[in-house]
Parts: structure tokens; C-alpha cells; sequence
């Protein structure tokens, strides 16, 4: 069974997410910023980050990169409603863009799993 960790700052929002992915079979932990996804990457492996690019402390990106430099096997999907895109450089990171269908979410991952 694969390890999801899911972040988001809207705590409904990672609720929701989290009873997706656990009815579709995965076991999912959560974290409410970038700096709670980084210190649970310190004590648990994962095998894909779901992560909100604008959350407080650290964003969703600048965990991705850390991750990368670290643990470049581990795949990280990141969420955003922000359509601006000069906030953040994305470069290798697939993006799901809010609001996101389940299935998108559910497709996303499989596809990064494989």
C-alpha cells in the first residue's frame, strides 16, 4: 500500500483529500504547512507528496525542492488556485489546479505511482 502525505492550510480541504485517497486504497497522513511536512519527512518515508504550493511558514514548492535534493525517487504533486504562476517556478512538479474533480486528484496519482 503506498504512503501519501497530503498538505494543505485549509484543514476541510485536507480532510477531503485524505477520504479520497484512503477509499481508494492508500494510507494518507497530513500536515496543515510546509514546516509540519518537513519535519514529518524527518521521521516517515513517504512515496508521494501531495502538497499545497501557498501555505504558511514553507511554501509547497520550496518542500518539493528540498525533497528533490534529498530524495529524488519520491514524487511530489503540487495543488494551487493561484493562476498567476510568477509566484513560483513549478518546473518538474505536475500541478493540480483548484478546484480539481476527484478523479483528477485520483488519476494524478496513479499516474506518479506507476
Amino acid at each position: 500500500m503506498a504512503r501519501i502525505l497530503v498538505a494543505d492550510d485549509n484543514r476541510q480541504f485536507v480532510e477531503m483529500l485524505s477520504a479520497t485517497l484512503s477509499d481508494a486504497g492508500y494510507e494518507v497522513a497530513s500536515a496543515s504547512s510546509g514546516l509540519a511536512v518537513s519535519s514529518l519527512l524527518d521521521r516517515d518515508e513517504f512515496d508521494l507528496l501531495v502538497l499545497d504550493v501557498l501555505m504558511p511558514g514553507m511554501s509547497g514548492d520550496a518542500v518539493a525542492v528540498l525533497l528533490r535534493s534529498a530524495r529524488p525517487d519520491v514524487p511530489v504533486l503540487l495543488m494551487t488556485g493561484d493562476y498567476g504562476g510568477d509566484f513560483v517556478a513549478f518546473g518538474e512538479f505536475p500541478v493540480l489546479h483548484k478546484p480539481f474533480a476527484e478523479q483528477q486528484l485520483l488519476d494524478a496519482v496513479e499516474r506518479l505511482l506507476a
